[in-house]
Order: structure tokens, then C-alpha cells, then sequence
């Protein structure tokens, strides 16, 4: 009597931990969701929004996008003091006469405004001050599309048409995937925190053999 109660704690010890152990190596387990979408910029870096140098009129907020290659879903963040940004048509940023868009309006304030770049092509930002607008606080990007995934490459064939010799290993650089996005700004993994689900799912699973091993060993 004594041993069959025995065996049966150590079978109902081996399924507790199976079941704790198939918890670990569950897909909702996941300790980090999914990176947000997109990249995020402050427009004139810490300098942030505001009228530029005379002599850097013509140039300040284009060699500041420059460098920068913008694509759909990315946003741009605004920050000012005392001042405005608007979305404009491209004869309101040419001609500076805009003074309605989206963004805060003609009346001037403290803050920040962020724009998702939702749409490929040209996008135009200016202050709804007339005057700033025309000593060059003004900002023209260009968005681009995402870039589509690379398609695989052909298996290469003999000089007769028929696959070489090695056809019969296929070749698996022809099938590996194509590199992912570049990593999302701001954004971090928790390479450390990953790993402890794996080793204690580990240790929960030889235990839980160990356990079964030892109940065969009773019966």
C-alpha cells in the first residue's frame, strides 16, 4: 500500500512539472512584444523647430533631412517654443502664403507636434508665421515606400541545361530569407530576460523525466 501511494506522488510530481515546463515553452510566454512600427525623428535635432541662422536659411532643415532616408510609417516630431508647424501644399512651402494645414495653427505656442508619414512622396512642413516661414523654418522630405522582401535566386544549371551534379543537394542559400528591416529606433531587446524561460523549462523537464524514470523504478 505503502509504495503504490508512493508511486502515485511521483506520478502526479512528474505531470506538475510537464505541465509547468510546457508553460515556459508557450508562445504567450513571451516576455517582449513586438517593436513599434516605424522609426522616430526630431526635426533639427536637439536644436529642435525654430527660425535658422541668415545664413543658413536656404539650407539648415535640408541638410538635416539629408542624411535620412524616410519611409512609410516613420513619423517626425516637432519641438518648439514660441512658434507653429504646419503641413502645407507644395506652393504653400515654395511661396510661404499658407497659414491653415494640419498641425497647431497660425497662433503661436510651447509643445510638440508628431506626423505619421502614412503615404510615399513629397511632404512639406512649414511655420504658419509667414515671416519664419520665409527665413527658412520650412522642411521638405521625401517618403518612401517599404522596401518589398528580395525574391529567391534560380538554381543554377550546367552549360548543357540540365542541373549540375549538385542538384541532387538543394541549395539552401538559395532559399534563406531576406534580411530584415534595419532595428527600429528606440527600440530594445531583453536578450537576458529571453534567456531564464529556456533554462528553467530545461531544468523543469529533467526533472520531470527523472521523476517517471524513478516511478518505473518503483513499480
Amino acid at each position: 500500500m505503502a509504495t503504490s501511494t508512493s508511486e502515485l506522488l511521483i506520478r502526479l510530481s512528474a505531470l506538475a512539472v510537464v505541465i509547468a515546463a510546457s508553460f515556459f515553452f508557450s508562445p504567450a510566454s513571451s516576455l517582449s512584444g513586438p517593436p513599434p512600427l516605424g522609426k522616430r525623428y526630431r526635426v533639427g535635432g536637439p536644436d529642435g523647430w525654430r527660425v535658422p541662422p541668415p545664413e543658413e536659411k536656404e539650407m539648415y532643415y535640408i541638410k538635416w533631412a539629408s542624411p535620412i532616408t524616410f519611409f512609410v510609417e516613420d513619423s517626425i516630431e516637432f519641438v518648439y517654443s514660441n512658434d507653429t508647424v504646419i503641413k502645407v501644399s507644395k506652393a504653400g512651402y515654395y511661396h510661404c502664403n499658407e497659414t491653415v494645414g494640419i498641425g497647431t495653427g497660425p497662433e503661436p505656442k510651447d509643445g510638440s507636434t508628431l506626423f505619421l508619414l502614412d503615404a510615399p512622396g513629397f511632404a512639406y512642413f512649414a511655420s504658419a508665421d509667414l515671416a519664419h516661414c520665409a527665413q527658412g523654418q520650412r522642411l521638405i522630405i521625401n517618403v518612401l515606400a517599404a522596401e518589398p522582401p528580395a525574391a529567391p535566386s534560380a538554381p543554377s544549371l550546367s552549360p548543357a541545361g540540365a542541373p549540375s551534379s549538385s542538384s541532387t543537394q538543394p541549395d539552401r542559400s538559395a532559399f534563406s530569407p531576406a534580411p530584415g528591416p534595419a532595428p527600429v529606433m528606440e527600440y530594445q531587446s531583453d536578450a537576458g530576460a529571453s534567456l531564464l524561460p529556456s533554462v528553467a523549462a530545461a531544468v523543469l523537464v529533467t526533472a520531470a523525466y527523472a521523476l517517471v524514470l524513478a516511478a518505473g523504478l518503483i513499480i
